[in-house]
């Protein structure tokens, strides 16, 4: 099989947990992580990880802003902002700035210096180790960028006369399953990056400034081997005399539900046919242990259908085919999806065989051998747990720490993962991994099938119909007869954790 992979739901790599199954108790968060905020609204978060003293100091500062705040008149506002920070040096002198962004570039992980979306405008920084007069610069000059930009004309000209190094998320807002994605949402018409109405009114980019790039709308994120006490100190002195209030609400970003049709779509970046078989499912924040509870086990029964899925279709010898698996959080809806790549001569059979095989999985279950199998992977990574988590740097750390806000979800302690972990995998029956994949495969689905520019089309009504022989929708989520008997799946001394 080619580009197996899994996409997991949520955030964080190890730190989500509960503490306990019985009662929908809060989570407690890591107490590695310390918090502040300032009395200008300013909120601040550093995890000090002495485990990695060689690693880079990874610094992000986001603000709540982004496209949906602009009006028609305001199109390309929040990427420019950006654009004219970075051709800035603020309180710095200017060859002490160029020298900053210089260092403050991962050379093995390089990423934008500044990233502008629907509802966020983010600047990120990785800076070498060990350089405490780096990070006091940085400090400076996020500061000045994100609270006292100087906006003149002279600054609009030099920005529109520089390299953009600003990007955007998603990397190309147009491409076409995003638009069709879209569909029914405010961001269909707030695309981020939308190219500036020139010459610009320097008078409405100053009043737009002003108005949503104020300190109580922004979160600044530190991790790397530092003192941690020293920083927030740093922190409180150069970011206190930010000054400004938001008076208006920032419009939150949601998605319709996907809708359950068969389209077919043209890719650019594609080389051979993608079909797509995508569910979603509104997104519930994990602060507690129910929360937590169900995202394991239907965590537990997406992966465990993958599993199958992918060794049926090399038990069926099926060549040439492309499987993976892919789940992810987009704006309050649970998104996951089942891709097949293929060659056009090839997707109707192989198609076939997909929902042949997800059918067979809906009426009769997996069978308690292969959830075993799983279960006691998962024990076994979970037993590296600590390992793990010690060789993890620290961009990995930031980004996970982001994934976490922004799909609020409670990271907690790596101590007690571990023991709640254990215990869910002690206790999860094959009879609970069955029913969520009777409720899983019962939805009605969506069809989307990627086609390389210039191929012979194929009509999503033929993929339907073939979809619709196996996989029809009037069948009963809650009348689940698995074939496997209910009993605990092999309750071992260890644990797994998989850490997705």
């Amino acid at each position: 099989m080619q580009g197996n992979r899994i996409r997991l739901l949520a955030s964080g790599l190890l730190m989500l947990t509960a503490s306990g199954f019985a009662q929908a108790d809060a989570l407690q968060p890591d107490p590695a992580w310390q918090e502040g905020k300032l009395p200008n609204g300013l909120k601040w978060q550093i995890l000090q990880t002495p485990q990695r003293p060689s690693d880079r100091i990874e610094i992000r500062l986001s603000i709540n802003t982004g496209s949906l705040a602009e009006t028609a008149q305001q199109s390309g506002f929040t990427a420019f902002i950006p654009r004219i920070a970075l051709t800035q040096s603020g309180s710095l002198p200017a060859l002490q700035a160029r020298s900053l962004w210089q260092q403050s570039i991962d050379p093995n992980r390089p990423a934008p210096p500044a990233l502008v979306s629907y509802n966020f405008t983010m600047y990120d920084m990785s800076l070498p180790n060990n350089r405490d007069d780096l990070l006091k610069e940085a400090l400076s000059w996020l500061a000045g960028a994100s609270g006292k930009l100087a906006i003149t004309q002279e600054s609009i000209d030099k920005a529109l006369s520089t390299e953009n190094m600003v990007k955007t998320w998603p990397a190309n807002p147009q491409d076409a399953w995003w638009r069709y994605r879209l569909q029914g949402s405010a961001m269909l018409s707030h695309a981020p990056g939308t190219s500036l109405e020139q010459p610009v009114d320097m008078a409405a980019l100053k009043s737009f400034y002003s108005k949503w790039y104020t300190p109580d709308a922004m979160t600044l994120i530190i991790v790397g081997n530092i003192d941690s006490r020293s920083v927030s100190e740093q922190i409180a002195k150069i970011f206190g005399s930010l000054t400004g209030k938001r008076t208006t609400p920032a419009t939150l970003p949601t998605l319709q539900p996907l809708k359950s049709d068969a389209v077919s779509l043209i890719s650019n970046h594609l080389q051979q046919d993608r079909l797509s078989v995508m569910w979603d499912t509104p997104w519930e924040p994990i602060r507690d242990s129910a929360a937590l509870l169900h995202y394991w086990r239907a965590d537990l029964a997406r992966e465990a259908l993958f599993w199958h899925v992918q060794q049926a279709m090399e038990k069926r010898k099926v060549k040439d085919i492309g499987l993976g698996f892919d789940c992810r959080v987009l704006y309050q809806r649970a998104q996951c999806g089942l891709n097949l790549d293929t060659s056009g001569d090839t997707l109707e059979k192989n198609m076939a065989l997909l929902s042949e095989e997800l059918a067979n999985v809906r009426e009769k279950g997996l069978p308690q051998e292969s959830v075993d199998a799983l279960i006691e992977q998962k024990r076994k990574e979970l037993q590296t747990l600590f390992a793990t988590y010690a060789r993890t740097d620290t961009g990995v750390l930031m980004n996970q720490r982001l994934r976490s806000l922004q799909n609020q979800v409670v990271d907690i302690a790596p101590e007690q993962y571990q023991k709640l972990r254990a215990a869910f995998l002690g206790s999860v029956t094959i009879a609970e991994i069955n029913q969520e994949l009777r409720q899983m495969l019962s939805q009605d689905m969506a069809l989307v099938l990627l086609q390389p520019q210039g191929e012979a089309e194929v009509n999503p009504k033929t993929l339907r119909e073939i979809w619709g022989k196996h996989m029809p929708v009037d069948v009963p989520a809650s009348s689940v007869t698995p074939d496997a008997p209910e009993t605990p799946a092999a309750p071992d001394a260890g644990s797994n954790t998989s850490g997705k």
